[in-house]
């Protein structure tokens, strides 16, 4: 049922390039991709470990050339040749962890792997477990803790560090509903660089309504481009 409704979201929003978080999968087979995607794709890939995580990038293969992949704890990237000029692009599909040592590493490792390829095109998107600030956070999970604060201080640093553009959200203010309505926050997001911006245009970042997830899909645009 789920793979169905991606499916269908892939085709009704004309996607480009699909970033899907924690598919519980240990192997990403032809079936799997056709059941998500169907023809006309390339892929990358980071397996389950335990019981959580999984990240898959889905991309249409006709519209770019895939020059290298790079994979990490909480993160599938590629560099892509992407659009009608073949822009050098990277897109980094990201899953965060709930505690916050790993939070650390990850967001350590995103902003090395930018200073060591450089400037450029980039978009970091997924799931990062992290708010920038408490009106991000309502319910059970908003109360105000120092482990939060700290949380939140060292996103915002993250974030500084990168050097990229936070899309505001379009829609819906959160990305994240508690299955009993008691409390929600807004973690999926997507940054973006100047470069980014200047390759494709003024972007916007829709958040979709739920389904049988309890995130909600998200959809970047450019214009009148999906």
């Amino acid at each position: 049922m789920k793979r169905k409704l991606i499916k269908e979201l892939v085709f009704k929003k004309r996607v480009d390039f699909l970033a899907i978080q924690e598919s519980k999968l240990e192997v990403v087979t032809e079936s799997v991709r056709q059941s998500l995607w169907g023809g006309d794709c390339d892929w990358a890939f980071l397996p389950v470990v335990g019981n959580s995580g999984s990240i898959i990038s889905i991309w249409r293969k006709s519209d770019s050339n895939l020059l290298f992949s790079f994979v990490g704890e909480g993160f599938v990237g590629v560099c892509l040749e992407w659009g009608r000029n073949k822009d050098r692009c990277f897109v980094v599909n990201i899953y965060s962890k709930c505690d916050l040592a790993a939070k650390h590493r990850l967001w350590a490792n995103l902003v090395l792997i930018k200073n060591t390829f450089g400037d450029g095109k980039w978009c970091m998107v997924g799931d990062f477990n992290a708010a920038t600030h408490m009106d991000e956070r309502r319910g059970v999970n908003s109360v105000v803790s120092s482990s939060m604060t700290t949380e939140i201080n060292f996103f915002n640093s993250f974030v500084f560090d990168v050097d990229l553009f936070d899309v505001p959200p379009l829609g819906r203010k959160f990305t994240w509903y508690h299955a009993s309505g008691t409390s929600m926050s807004c973690i999926e997001r997507a940054f973006i660089s100047e470069g980014w911006s200047r390759c494709w245009g003024n972007a916007t970042l829709w958040v979709l309504p739920r389904n049988i997830l309890d995130h909600c899909p998200l959809v970047l645009k450019y214009g009148n481009m999906d």
